[in-house]
């Protein structure tokens, strides 16, 4: 055994925090930059998901587990409860008896409940394996450990609708409720973006009014805009577009003072406010770059979001010399101007926030319906028609509902798990169960999840095993033409692959703690988080140490054989929330939510967490390796 002084101790548990930290400085500088932007965030992440994380899965529980293991593993998956459920009573604690907003009171359940417990602890202890504090065969099996807790994650959040924590935060209006919080918010936009001439207490007086007056104070807006232009024109066609504009807007103004109590009107301004305005008008102008020019100038004027108006829609941009170029030009001009933003071109954008998120990852309206697929509904009717006749089974595949679930990692909600089963006869869908069975079965088919069971199976089968590795335990089999075993190129395929699960995986936290901002919080709810925060990462390691020292003493395990399980369960207890956290929050908030209180707590808890790590997870290794393995 080696012996390190108390300085080498500190070192060694200093430095995979420096590492780590580097990595997520990187996804924090190039979210910051707009190069991982929302959009960007979520399809690496799927990429993570789908590929790259159960290939490191696989391939560290096949070369690293063995039948000899089962006790590890059973050891893990009870450590594993009873971390989730430590974390749990404490959130509860702090729920019962300080001050906690609400709408947050299942989001804090999951918060306290549900660790970072992949990509952190594998970062950790890559750095550790180099010899000096373990061996690299150590830590190769200390990775395959912090798997099987991952899996055990994933059972408890997916599986057995851990998730619904979150989920229930969220109350949706019912189509009553909706037209009052509708107008609030075309209120809201319009008031943003125009002079401050209305006085508060018309607006306090009668808001549908108010709401009226901005409305027509845009329009006019963008009616002085066509007018300013065309002044410049020597064409009369132009004139004469100009003038058709100006009749659609005002037609559009009084249809809307006739019909401002009807529903679908009023969706339609929280969806897009500046398309009152602008949506009919544009509709009805011949392809002309001049007029497209000036309208889109006033409804990026008109629009509370920028960069949701770049990444949702098609944005026409036209320069001050373009407005003057001749007419011969227009038609080209034109289809250039209409094309959508180019992903490039958004990093000369603000910076993203919370909206971007929200506006990425939510998958339900303000009545909780779940969102229309956008991109289906963008197409022609005809190209739509064409699809649905000559749609390929890869096309089903990719557009099925398990598929959303399986390849994504904030999809799933209560009404997945009401819809599990349908396919099943009637009378077998009458028990209780049948729903949660079928849910918890679907979940097992995630990509990770798939990938150890499998990686556990092979493992624990050595003549099953001997196709892929080949170890002083595995039988001696005959051997492809290099000498290696038959199957060891799927080895080499999961290696390889796998090993960018965790730098990326860290570059994602990184970029989503860039997106993150301290907000408008509920009066003391910063005490309760902080003290949440404290109970996670500087009381409950303690009661990893001692529950490690249980486990020896009862001689499940000894410090000989089993000191990289011993330090993985002792990290395990020490690990912040969950990064999905956010995400499963954003999937749960409507997009024209006024006040998204569960995601500015949500966003407040986990910022303040990662400081405090810096300190509490050095120390902890560093007691560890001295006074429990006595190194």
């Amino acid at each position: 055994m080696v012996h390190i002084t108390l300085g080498q101790a500190i070192w060694a548990s200093v430095k995979p925090i420096i590492k780590i930290y580097l990595i997520i400085g990187v996804g924090f500088l190039l979210s910051k930059m707009g190069i991982l932007t929302a959009e960007a965030t979520r399809t690496i992440s799927d990429v993570v998901l789908t590929v790259l994380l159960p290939c490191l899965a696989f391939n560290k529980i096949v070369a690293n587990i063995e039948d000899k293991d089962i006790k590890s593993v059973g050891i893990i998956c009870l450590t594993s409860l009873l971390i989730f459920g430590t974390g749990l009573f404490f959130a509860y604690l702090v729920r019962r008896f300080l001050w906690v907003p609400k709408k947050w009171y299942g989001g804090i359940l999951a918060g306290g409940m549900f660790p970072n417990i992949s990509d952190l602890p594998i970062a950790y202890l890559q750095t550790m394996d180099q010899g000096f504090i373990f061996t690299e065969e150590e830590g190769e099996k200390g990775v395959a450990s912090v798997i099987i807790f991952l899996a055990m994650f994933l059972i408890c959040l997916f599986n057995m609708g851990g998730f619904r924590f979150i989920e229930s935060d969220f109350h949706y209006n019912d189509e009553e409720n909706a037209l009052t919080e509708a107008e609030s918010s075309v209120l809201q936009t319009l008031n943003e973006n125009k002079n401050k001439n209305t006085t508060p207490s018309a607006t306090q007086e009668n808001p549908r009014e108010t709401s009226r007056e901005s409305y027509k104070e845009s329009s006019e807006g963008n009616t002085s805009v066509s007018n300013n232009y065309s002044k410049s024109q020597e064409d009369n066609t132009e004139e004469e577009q100009i003038m058709t504009v100006e009749q659609d807007l005002s037609l559009h103004d009084n249809q809307d003072n006739n019909d401002s109590g009807s529903r679908a009107s009023t969706m339609q301004s929280v969806e897009n406010p500046s398309s009152l305005t602008l949506e009919s008008s544009i509709s009805s102008i011949p392809s002309n770059p001049s007029v497209e020019g000036s309208f889109s100038r006033a409804e990026r004027n008109t629009s509370t979001n920028l960069n949701h108006r770049a990444a949702s829609h098609p944005v026409a941009f036209t320069s001050k010399d373009n407005l003057h170029k001749s007419n011969t030009n227009h038609s080209v001009t034109s289809t250039n101007s209409l094309l959508p933003i180019r992903s490039i071109d958004q990093r000369s954008l603000p910076p993203q926030n919370l909206n971007d998120i929200i506006r990425e990852y939510s998958n339900v309206d303000q009545f909780g319906n779940t969102r229309p697929n956008t991109a289906l509904m963008n197409n022609d009717s005809e190209n739509d028609m064409a699809s649905v006749t000559s749609q390929s089974t890869l096309q089903r595949i990719k557009s099925s509902n398990l598929t959303r679930m399986l390849t994504s990692d904030a999809t799933v909600s209560k009404k997945d798990i009401e819809e599990s089963g349908t396919f099943l006869p009637d009378w077998l869908r009458k028990f209780p169960l049948t729903s949660l069975l079928v849910f918890f079965a679907k979940n097992c088919l995630r990509p990770c999840s798939m990938a150890v069971i499998l990686a556990l199976i092979i493992a624990f089968i050595p003549w099953v095993k001997a196709l892929f590795v080949t170890t002083p335990t595995t039988p001696n089999i005959k051997q492809a033409p290099d000498q290696q075993p038959a199957l060891s190129f799927l080895m080499d395929f999961t290696s390889y692959v796998g090993a960018a699960s965790v730098p990326f995986g860290l570059i994602l936290l990184g970029a989503t703690l860039g997106k993150l901002k301290i907000g408008k919080l509920y009066p003391g709810f910063w005490k309760s988080a902080c003290i949440l925060v404290f109970l996670r990462q500087c009381i409950m390691p303690i009661f990893g140490v001692l529950w490690c020292d249980r486990l020896v003493k009862a001689g499940w395990v000894n410090w000989e054989d089993d000191k990289m399980l011993l330090f993985v369960i002792a990290v395990s207890w020490n690990l912040p929330t969950m990064t999905t956290l956010i995400y499963f929050t954003a999937s749960y908030t409507p997009t024209d939510c006024l006040e998204p209180i569960q995601m500015q707590c949500t966003a407040f808890f986990l910022m303040i967490q990662y400081p405090v790590m810096v300190v509490s997870l050095p120390f902890l290794v560093s007691y560890f390796l001295k006074v429990q393995m006595k190194l």
